[in-house]
């Protein structure tokens, strides 16, 4: 990969359901809809090997939902895939924006959940002591 291609990921045509698709680094339009989606699967993508059947049975409704906004294409459109299609265009989707998942989003959310991890509890009812 050149440093350009590095800098500027390359537009990625795929078919699939006999229709070429030009997948492209997710937009900040769709972002919002997109990380609320894909939130939930993200600590399966970040294993070493994914399990692919294993993350379809267990947040497939999140993830398609996801692979929906990153191609532009309704849900009803990506629950109408065959099974390899459909995972095929998962991990298309995911190497097209996986310096987007591994520099920015991934190191946020674990940044967010260990200040949730170490954030203090206030008992309910308590009041700050008056000295």
């Amino acid at each position: 990969m050149s440093d350009l291609e590095t800098l500027i990921p390359l537009d990625v045509q795929i078919t699939v359901a006999g229709e070429t698709l030009t997948l492209k680094p997710l937009k900040v339009g769709s972002l919002p809809a997109f990380l609320r989606a894909i939130s939930p699967v993200m600590q399966s993508l970040t294993a070493p090997s994914i399990d692919w059947l294993a993350l379809f049975g267990e947040r497939g409704d999140d993830l398609l939902s996801a692979i929906a906004i990153a191609v532009g294409k309704p849900r009803e459109w990506v629950d109408d895939l065959a099974a390899d299609e459909a995972i095929l265009l998962a991990a298309k989707v995911i190497e097209v924006n996986a310096d987007f998942f591994t520099q920015t989003v991934i190191p946020k959310l674990d940044g967010l959940f260990a200040q949730m991890k170490h954030a203090p509890t206030v008992a309910s009812g308590s009041t700050p002591s008056s000295g």
